[in-house]
């Protein structure tokens, strides 16, 4: 099988770096191994290279813009042409197309052949909240591409269940995302009070923000913490001068992009929160759980599929008083955070991303 995968991210892309990323990546090191080609046609990014490729995994970048809103400007204007250029190079076989509102291409205008699109998340009504006004171009984007696709691999139902509602004759499965291996291997060495946040930095969707406000409010009733942010993203300097603002320097690390060490300091943590605004199903709270870490999360779609509250983890409306008062509730609660723990783990086990890749590629089989 040969494909093509487009898709703005990347997993050394420094603005992002996400989950979607991260799953392409680890999928198709499975394919690679049986025999598949695949071209990964994504943004660019500072010093990334243009003729980069592993196994089978051969890389295409529209850029190497060191700006991010101009890195995705040209992913979108010139990803039609890469595919242009690899269909008279390469017998393709299937396209995949990882949606991105932010990112408008219109694939069906380069490619007539078999393809099928990967939703990881469902912004919605989210797009006026981030955006204000100009929200309304990615919330008609969004209705128009789940409206036009005909194929979908979605990683929740709750997804599967917002595509039907807008496109009720659409082919949807679902198949969740899976975990890197390695954090199985993990001792936890948790600190008594160390909180803990995996992910990307990005103030809106991450409800950092919310995190930073309900450390605050446990710093002026003398609660007792250390928090961990573990991640790098865009809003790193801007999340910093809240951190400052609300007094907090001594608190809170952030450690910017980590590779694989980004498990050993999650190690460190006795708790971990995911105060988020919108998710497509959550990563991070499975890696979090592999370690035996219970997560405080939003109380939203996905994260309901990835945290089981009260057994894996807790699930809140999310607000900085209601966080404060969660985390001090399970921190002061040792025999709580030991039972989560062990279900955590149980929960983690079950998602791998071998099986997960075998399910995508039959997918991809059944449409070729």
């Amino acid at each position: 099988m040969e494909l093509i995968h487009l898709i703005y991210d990347h997993p050394q892309n420094p603005w992002l770096g996400g989950g979607a990323a991260l799953r392409a990546k680890a999928v198709y090191s499975f394919f690679a191994k049986k025999g598949d080609s695949i071209h990964y046609v994504s943004g660019g990014f500072p010093n990334c290279n243009q003729n980069s490729g592993e196994d089978q995994i051969q890389y295409h970048y529209t850029s190497c813009s060191k700006r991010y809103l101009f890195s995705r400007l040209l992913f979108s204007l010139k990803a039609g042409f890469i595919v242009r250029k690899l269909k008279k190079t390469n017998k393709i076989d299937l396209l995949v197309e990882d949606i991105s509102i932010f990112n408008i291409i219109f694939p069906r205008l380069f490619w007539k052949g078999p393809m099928v699109s990967l939703v990881h998340n469902y912004l919605g009504r989210q797009s006026f909240k981030k955006l204000g006004i100009f929200g309304i171009i990615p919330f008609l984007m969004e209705r128009h591409y789940l409206k036009h696709r005909k194929n979908f691999i979605v990683v929740s139902e709750a997804l599967k269940k917002h595509i039907l509602e807008l496109n009720p004759t659409a082919n949807v499965t679902v198949i969740y995302n899976g975990i890197d291996e390695s954090v199985f291997s993990y001792e936890t060495q948790p600190k008594a009070e160390k909180i803990g946040f995996i992910g990307r930095i990005e103030i809106n969707q991450k409800g950092l923000d919310t995190l930073v406000q309900a450390l605050s409010i446990l710093k002026s009733e003398n609660f007792p913490f250390k928090a961990l942010l573990i991640g790098g993203g865009k809003d790193e300097q801007t999340l910093n001068k809240l951190i400052a603002k609300l007094g907090l320097e001594d608190s809170i690390e952030i450690t910017g992009r980590l590779d694989e060490k980004r498990f050993a300091r999650l190690s460190e943590c006795r708790i971990a929160c995911m105060p988020s605004r919108f998710e497509g199903w959550g990563i991070t709270a499975i890696e979090a759980a592999a370690e035996g870490i219970p997560v405080i999360a939003s109380d939203i779609e996905g994260l309901r599929e990835a945290v089981q509250d009260n057994e894996t983890g807790v699930l809140i409306e999310s607000n900085p008083q209601n966080l404060a008062n969660a985390i001090k509730d399970l921190l002061s609660n040792p025999d709580r955070i030991q039972a989560l723990s062990q279900n955590a783990k149980k929960h983690a086990s079950k998602f791998h991303w071998e099986s997960i890749a075998n399910e995508q590629r039959a997918i991809y089989e059944s449409l070729i």
